[in-house]
């Protein structure tokens, strides 16, 4: 999109953008990772040794699916945290005097919303995989930080995949509205995000 001569639009910085985008490559990989990794370790059909049918496969590959979840699950959280701590230090740039101050307050909520998600959601399954000791990550065993409690594991784990529709359906609005800045309102929101040579 050209530049608008009416005004200088204030961009995030390259390493805000950088951090955005690792993320959000993560976060589109996480989601659907965990959501097959639990069908295929709990409810995928199969046939067991007596040739009896049951739900549920874990193999070395519903292994490797849950290792990965995990390990990009706490790649996330520190992401995150390192890139809530830089737009502490930094700030943000001002909004795009352009916006109705009503969608920048919705956005605005929304990317809080999902600030508090993605770090509550990796923590919450931490905690889950403490308490069921399920802390094998690729053959590492990662540190216990509870109590074993296999009953209170299952039931975090329900909060921690409840708290993940959550985030999706944020994602999915965060999604929807840039596609609406860019070519609905062709305003210049999604510019500040973007690297300069696609902006």
């Amino acid at each position: 999109m050209a530049q608008d001569p009416r005004y200088q639009l204030p961009t995030y910085t390259p390493a805000a953008r950088g951090l955005h985008w690792l993320i959000a490559l993560l976060i589109f990989i996480q989601l659907p990772l965990g959501l097959y990794m639990t069908y295929r370790g709990n409810e995928m059909p199969t046939i067991n040794e007596k040739g009896e049918a049951v739900k549920g496969i874990f193999d070395a590959l519903t292994g490797f699916l849950y290792s990965s979840h995990k390990l990009i699950g706490l790649t996330i959280l520190f992401l995150v945290l390192a890139r809530f701590l830089y737009r502490l230090m930094r700030g943000a740039p001002q909004p795009d005097p352009s916006v109705p101050r009503g969608l920048t307050a919705a956005s605005r909520l929304v990317h809080w919303l999902m600030y508090a998600l993605l770090i509550v959601v990796p923590v919450m399954g931490y905690r889950a995989i403490s308490y069921g000791r399920y802390l094998d990550v690729f053959g590492i065993p990662l540190p216990a930080v509870t109590e074993k409690n296999e009953d209170l594991s299952k039931e975090i784990f329900e909060w921690h995949e409840r708290a993940a529709i959550v985030l999706l359906v944020l994602v999915s609005l965060h999604v929807a509205a840039a596609i609406y800045h860019r070519f609905i309102r062709k305003d210049r929101v999604v510019e500040r995000m973007l690297p300069k040579k696609i902006a």
